[in-house]
């Protein structure tokens, strides 16, 4: 058994939290964070710039911005801290390309970069491809074999494609909405509107993050489980989904609005309830787990679209087909098994399978065998054979070279 895991330094499961702004002020979320901190979980935590140029007239577009200097401080005391601010859309109701243009400017003056995440927000006319990012069935199909990938596209199709009439152009040149050049040269990553029932949100697509010739002015897409509010979050993050998700070493990208319902007021202070204390406490501080803020965890899982393990009969290969070194490089085998590499190095699994490698070079390939099977690499003008053998033949090419030279010299 040879499984390679996007997880460094012997993780074998992962958890990030995208926490949707919709709602949210400094006393509503500073509880929720304050908690997320204390239990050692670095999140995403997407943000509004500017408050919109009409008053909002939905709950959805009520919140805090960074023209509140208490919240501005706040988010800047959080990205110190470890956590990543993404962006929300620049405000809660359509903006036009100067307007957005202006906001993500504001956003790199005050966080140093620009948002690597970008969340979209409700049907902001400047949204990108809303059609695909709302659209279920586009989706590659989860099953490997022809029958059931035959049954799941004609389940697929009576969902047919999501309805349009949004009214959303932000990759429409001729809009006055545009800024999908703006996007495609500022923003990495963008969440698509697809939310997944389970809480493996890589086990439901496996290709997180992925592109799509469809969709030019976006560099890539990634899914969410969905832990909409405080009651579905705290439900989706039960016992057993954290025991199954840990089980098969999964990755969960939970997508949430801690504006929703996550602080509760008792003796005059907000609090975050305590089910999502208690379902947080559940999986944070794992040994076996890997808590970082929902880009890093998608840069890791981009870099290994071109890291693949090659199993062969008595050991494996580990490829790197980046043009850049990967480091610490988890795989799963067989509880307790010892490797080799080409130079006699020795790896050892834990009790639990894990092994890790340090390190792979641009293009770099280790080859790892069992100690009796191991594998000798030799150059191409090394003989091959048992060594006192090829030695003895050696020598008497040596001295049947030798004798020929005496014998052309006496002549």
């Amino acid at each position: 058994m040879v499984r390679l895991l996007p997880f460094p330094d012997g993780k074998t499961f992962a958890f990030t939290i995208i926490d949707d702004t919709d709602g949210a002020t400094l006393e509503n979320v500073r509880p929720v964070y304050e908690h997320l901190f204390a239990l050692g979980l670095r999140t995403t935590k997407s943000i509004w710039v500017m408050r919109p140029s009409t008053a909002p007239d939905r709950p959805c577009d009520a919140g805090d911005t960074l023209e509140r200097s208490q919240y501005a401080e706040y988010l800047g005391l959080l990205q110190r801290r470890g956590f990543e601010i993404a962006l929300h859309n620049v405000s809660s109701r359509s903006n036009t390309r100067a307007r957005t243009a202006m906001g993500i400017a504001q956003f790199k003056n005050v966080f140093g970069a620009y948002p690597k995440i970008y969340v979209q927000h409700e049907k902001n006319l400047e949204n990108l491809y809303f059609d695909f990012a709302q659209n279920p069935s586009r989706l590659r199909s989860p099953f490997r074999t022809p029958l059931f990938r035959g049954i799941h596209a004609l389940l697929r199709d009576g969902r047919g494609v999501m309805p349009s009439g949004h009214g959303c152009s932000g990759e429409d040149r001729s809009s006055e909405y545009f800024w999908g050049d703006l996007c495609k040269q500022t923003v990495k990553y963008v969440r698509s509107n697809v939310f997944f029932q389970d809480l493996n949100t890589l086990k439901c697509n496996p290709h997180i993050p992925y592109e799509s010739s469809d969709t030019p002015y976006v560099n890539y897409w990634f899914d969410s489980s969905n832990g909409q509010d405080a009651t579905a979050f705290n439900a989706i993050l039960s016992d057993r989904n954290i025991a199954r998700l840990r089980r098969d070493r999964g990755c969960s990208i939970l997508y949430t609005h801690f504006g929703k319902g996550f602080v509760e007021t008792r003796n005059g202070r907000a609090e975050l309830n305590a089910e999502t204390a208690r379902r947080l406490t559940a999986i944070a501080g794992r040994p076996d787990g890997w808590y970082v803020p929902a880009g890093e965890l998608l840069d890791r899982l981009l870099v290994f679209r071109s890291v693949k393990a090659i199993p062969f009969e008595g050991g494996f290969a580990v490829a790197n087909a980046n043009t850049h070194p990967v480091c610490s490089i988890t795989v799963q085998v067989n509880p307790a098994a010892e490797y080799c590499d080409h130079s006699g190095a020795r790896f050892r699994a834990d009790s639990n399978g894990v092994l890790l490698i340090p390190s792979l070079p641009p293009g770099g390939v280790t080859i790892l065998t069992a100690p009796k099977s191991r594998v000798c690499a030799r150059r191409w003008y090394e003989q091959t054979g048992y060594a006192w053998i090829s030695d003895l033949r050696t020598a008497a090419d040596r001295l049947r070279a030798r004798l020929s030279h005496y014998a052309a010299s006496r002549d």
